[in-house]
């Protein structure tokens, strides 16, 4: 049971009438209503028992040092579907069985799921003791061919290298299942045989040779090959995947990623993970990125092109839609790359539909607020975007900048009149958003803007101030009574926000309630009190913020407890 859940049962269970049953019916609906906002118990996460430096069981990987951040930022902690990363039917027995919700470092392409923003690029690289002083410009150097390699049996670099006939003397790490149990079948341990000079060098990806020179104090020199082959990509983003569908979870984590992009960044920089040049990415990197490849928008047909550039030129797309691709499709992919420059190009000399929908439901509006892209975001709104456009959840761009906490997406969308009371398929406003999901900057800039204080959601009734309260999000409590929210207002049982402040023993919220005039001897439909309420829960934070009150105002707050 999550904390909104329990404050609804909390209220439902001192009551007893019909009208009040449906009232709490009506509450725990109200509490679950985005499915956008991903509301999560815990952050189940998809992990390898055994393939360091990505994850253990021991929590000892970067994968499990992120997902704390995460847990931490998501107030829900973290758990485990401990499985091999490379077992037969992954998705399936994992995303798909609703084992765990989020799985890490997988491809931005990745088929079947939904993925964040990209975190972070990384690519191959030559890993050898520093002593041996090797030096490779190119994948066609001799040397490759006199050198005992490692490379992995499933990987780019083998294929790079077996295509230059580097092949004969290469030592092949085969995949296994055991690696929580024999760490030297793990795909890093070919870096710790490089270490122990039986390997004169490992072809690998970066982030497990990282490992070795950071955490294990290693003396080897790393030696980036994404550079040396314009055929066959030796660099990807990774991302976080959940599953399709799960657009709020996927929304939450896109916000926990940029929030903490500092804290990451310092992980993988303690994991030695080479980080490239990426501006799509949360971590942007700063080794140099070969950027598209040869095979990239290769088009099939006119009718079925390639995929996603995110780092594309202007002169790259020139030559995509002269080969067949689709303009439309292109303004997509230039407005979720943040590249201002295809964009004005598409809508200024094609003709890209403005407001179409991408298939993950998305106008590139939607995507520009969303990944805020404030020089973006204006550049649509000024050039016919619709400000009203609904993705297939019915949220509006100002709703994306609520749930953003982006003030000034925010503000911008408000002063080119974006609608404040719109409602989502949920009956949310962007306000009610904000003021349920702790997005405070959001909400000081809707309360600054006009937006309605006192709508009530659903068959519920609760109004932002309730929704504040319930959540313990001080900040908009006092902005929203800064605002004008009427202190005094009721919902469907009849319930104030100083009786949910006294339930879930929220004592700012009551106080600064209080403080604007909220009455203590108010009742709900039930007859308790607020004083009641967190008497019978045990609130003894907001017991004493209640009696203390009553103490100095001379006032008499009877405990109903009895009468209920």
């Amino acid at each position: 049971m999550n904390r909104h859940e329990k404050i609804a049962s909390t209220i439902a269970a001192r009551v007893s009438t019909g009208f009040a049953l449906a009232a709490f019916a009506a509450v725990a609906t109200l509490f679950t209503l985005p499915a956008q906002a991903g509301e999560i118990r815990s952050l189940r996460v998809c992990a390898d028992p055994g393939n360091m430096p990505l994850s253990n069981q021991r929590g000892e990987g970067y994968q499990n040092k992120i997902a704390e951040v995460l847990g931490e930022a998501l107030g829900t902690g973290v758990s485990y579907d401990w499985r091999s990363s490379i077992e037969r039917g992954l998705l399936r027995g994992t995303l798909d069985a609703n084992a765990c919700d989020v799985m890490f470092d997988v491809p931005t392409d990745m088929e079947r799921v939904l993925v964040t923003q990209p975190l972070y690029r990384s690519a191959f690289v030559l890993a050898y003791r520093s002593d041996r002083h090797y030096q490779v410009n190119s994948l066609e150097d001799p040397l490759l061919k006199k050198l005992k390699i490692g490379v992995y049996q499933t990987s780019a670099i083998r294929e790079s290298l077996g295509q230059r006939d580097v092949k004969n003397n290469t030592v092949t790490h085969f995949l296994s299942y055991d690696g929580d149990r024999v760490p030297e079948n793990q795909p890093s341990y070919q870096v710790q045989q490089v270490v122990d000079g039986k390997l004169d060098m490992a072809a690998i990806w970066g982030p497990f040779a990282g490992y070795y020179k950071t955490i294990k104090k290693a003396d080897i020199t790393l030696q980036p090959v994404n550079l040396m082959d314009d055929d066959r990509q030796l660099e990807f983003d990774m991302a976080l995947a959940v599953r399709r569908g799960d657009k709020g979870l996927q929304q939450r984590l896109n916000q926990a990623l940029v929030d903490n992009r500092d804290k990451i960044e310092r992980i993988l920089n303690d994991y030695g993970v080479p980080l490239v040049q990426c501006q799509a990415c949360v971590i942007q990197g700063s080794l140099p990125s070969h950027g598209p490849y040869r095979f990239e928008h290769r088009y099939q047909t006119a009718a079925q092109p390639a995929g996603y550039g995110p780092d594309a030129t202007l002169a790259q797309l020139k030559q995509w839609l002269k080969d067949g691709a689709d303009p439309t499709r292109e303004l997509a992919n230039a407005a979720l790359a943040g590249d201002l420059v295809r964009v004005r190009y598409l809508v200024e000399q094609t003709q890209a539909d403005i407001n179409r929908l991408d298939g993950e439901g998305y106008a590139p509006l939607h995507n520009a607020v969303r990944m805020r892209f404030d020089e973006i975001t204006a550049y649509l709104l000024d050039h016919k975007a619709n400000i009203e456009v609904r993705d297939s959840d019915q949220w509006t761009p100002l709703m994306h900048a609520s749930w953003r906490d982006n003030a000034h997406a925010v503000n911008l969308l408000a002063s080119k009149g974006a609608d404040r009371e719109a409602r989502n398929s949920r009956g949310m406003t962007a306000l009610s958003i904000a003021s349920q999901y702790g997005k405070s900057d959001s909400a000081a800039a809707l309360v600054k803007a006009g937006a309605d204080l006192d709508h009530a959601v659903g068959g519920a009734r609760y109004t932002p101030l309730m929704l504040a309260s319930a959540g313990g999000w001080d900040s908009i409590v006092q902005a929203l009574i800064a605002g004008g929210a009427n202190v005094e207002a009721r919902n469907g049982a009849g319930i104030t926000a100083l009786m949910i402040a006294a339930a879930s023993n929220r004592a700012e919220a009551a106080k600064a309630l209080i403080a604007a005039g909220a009455k203590l001897d108010a009742r709900d439909d039930a007859g308790a009190t607020a004083l009641s309420i967190a008497q019978e829960r045990g609130n003894d934070d907001v017991v004493e913020v209640l009696q203390q009150k009553a103490s100095r105002a001379g006032a008499s707050v009877a405990d109903t407890h009895d009468k209920v």
